[in-house]
Order: C-alpha cells, then structure tokens, then sequence
C-alpha cells in the first residue's frame, strides 16, 4: 500500500506592524525577494473637478464638464486591447 506523506504545514506568516496610509488600483505590498508574473494591470480616470482635500472645504456653483474623444487612452501591448472584454 502507497503512504502518503502527511500534508504540508502552511507557513507562519507575521508582521510586527504594517501601515499603509494608501493604495491605489494594482498596488502591492512586497517584502523580501520577489518576483511578479504575469502582473500588468491598466485603467483610466477622468476627474472635471480634481480632488479637494482637507477639512472644511466648500466647492459652490461649479460645473464641470469632462469631454473626452479619444478613441484609445494609452498606448497597449502584450494583447491589452481584446475585442469585445468587459
């Protein structure tokens, strides 16, 4: 009869202290060596007003008008512009 060895403990993962006071779209945490695969990510944003900051801050009467005619953003590679992806 085959014995199978027994399963693989997970490994022990602990951290002091992390603090992370912001992450944004395709953000990682990487410590020691490492190398990503296969990691690409792309987007857009489009912002007619900005960003307001701070505290107590008051935007009256504005408006803001966003018009953007381009057909493709950024330049793609590596098979990014797949017809028909959601």
């Amino acid at each position: 009869m085959l014995k199978l060895p027994c399963p693989l403990e997970p490994p022990l993962i602990e951290f002091d202290s992390i603090h992370v006071n912001s992450i944004s779209d395709a953000s990682g945490i990487f410590i020691g060596t490492n190398t990503q695969v296969n990691w690409s990510t792309s987007g857009k944003t489009n912002n007619g007003l900005g960003e307001i900051d701070g505290d107590h801050n008051y935007v009256l009467y504005n408006i803001n008008t966003v018009y953007d005619n381009d057909i493709i953003d950024a330049p793609y590679t590596k098979g990014d512009l797949i017809i028909g992806r959601v």
